[in-house]
């Protein structure tokens, strides 16, 4: 999908699938997707920290994950995770989960303070969270370990980099480095705000400029394949 159409998604609004399940599976589900009406997805390459017995049986805990982007208008969503939980090879073969989010939200995401996002989410009703941290590469660890402390089970952990030039020093604050880590944390919606708090008090964080965290609501959260 081109700017233009990502663009008017966002104005329609539209559903990011999110599907994290083991390492080469991946590219599977784009293919099942596709047959259900989906232009493409996108596989990122990332590891599960999960240790709470409820997600290891889903398939997160500490191992190589593939993380599936699939963006599709509502209905064909529907399809789309229909055909995943129905599909013969995801109910024999995968151990994972499948969100959506809302582009719309998505695209209202940014840094907030805790009393701008309970005013934002006051009037949703979804069930979890999902906390996007993303910070200075070799600190993720740090941050699931704090998270944990505050009712987290588990998080997954991408690495990415920095794509600025080098005059363009920082970004909301943060300084621009070429390595990134990006953690993906899915926390039931009453917890959400003491998670992020801890996250914001992590020691690590409160230097200027070490990274930045918000979160948005998740729609039909369901587990894919085996149980």
């Amino acid at each position: 999908m081109d700017n233009t159409g990502l663009i008017q998604a966002m104005t329609e609004g539209c559903k990011l699938l999110v599907s994290i399940v083991d390492r080469n599976q991946g590219d599977k589900l784009v293919s099942i997707g596709k047959e259900a009406g989906a232009t493409g997805g996108t596989v990122l390459l990332g590891r599960g920290t999960a240790r709470n017995d409820l997600l290891q049986l889903l398939g997160l805990g500490d191992s190589s994950k593939d993380l599936v982007l699939t963006l599709a208008s509502p209905d064909t969503a529907d399809r789309i995770t229909h055909a995943l939980q129905s599909s013969p090879w995801v109910q024999k073969k995968v151990k994972g989960i499948l969100f959506s989010i809302d582009v719309r939200a998505l695209h209202r995401a940014s840094v907030l303070t805790l009393a701008d996002r309970d005013n934002s989410m006051s009037t949703t009703q979804q069930s979890h969270e999902l906390i996007t941290v993303i910070v200075n590469a070799g600190y993720a660890e740090d941050i699931i370990s704090v998270a944990r402390k505050a009712g987290a089970t588990g998080g997954t952990v991408l690495h990415g980099r920095g794509t600025a030039r080098e005059e363009d020093s920082t970004f909301l604050g943060i300084t621009i480095v070429p390595e990134k880590d990006i953690l993906l944390i899915l926390a039931p919606a009453d917890n959400s705000r003491q998670i992020l708090e801890a996250i914001r008090n992590t020691q690590c964080l409160r230097e200027p400029g070490m990274g930045i965290a918000f979160c948005v609501g998740v729609e039909k959260f369901v587990p894919l394949g085996k149980g």
